[in-house]
């Protein structure tokens, strides 16, 4: 028989309203992605995706860049293929995804390093 030692139970006070605000901001982010990149959205589009898979993998990358961004220093292109490979290790079906709907690997290296450069900019003044 095994004892075990009761570890105390801690509850930390939940910020709900920042959960909120950073909901906002992604969606905010999310609609001022597909205004200024049309051209990206229509290639997901013309592969297959619906409009709610699209969604979903720009609200995935954009909250996995603004979560994971301060991790990381350099240009803005350094933080970019740092911040997409750890997105590919952390992430590993977002790689699936893209295969699912035949995109090349070149595809899904240009798309999403174009929404995580897009989120880098929109943030910098959070991290500068």
């Amino acid at each position: 028989m095994h004892s075990y030692e009761v570890m105390p139970n801690f509850f930390y006070p939940t910020d709900y309203h920042f959960f909120y605000r950073q909901q906002n901001f992604v969606t905010q982010l999310t609609e001022e992605f597909r205004r200024q990149h049309s051209d990206v959205i229509n290639e997901l589009a013309l592969n297959g995706m619906d409009n709610r898979l699209i969604t979903y993998i720009l609200q995935t990358v954009i909250h996995f860049t603004i979560t994971n961004a301060h991790y990381y220093s350099g240009s803005l292109g350094m933080r970019t293929n740092q911040l997409y490979e750890l997105l590919l290790q952390r992430e590993q079906w977002f790689s699936y995804l893209f295969r699912a709907y035949r995109f090349s690997i070149n595809q899904m290296k240009r798309i999403t390093r174009t929404i995580i450069k897009f989120t880098l900019q929109q943030i910098r003044p959070i991290y500068y």
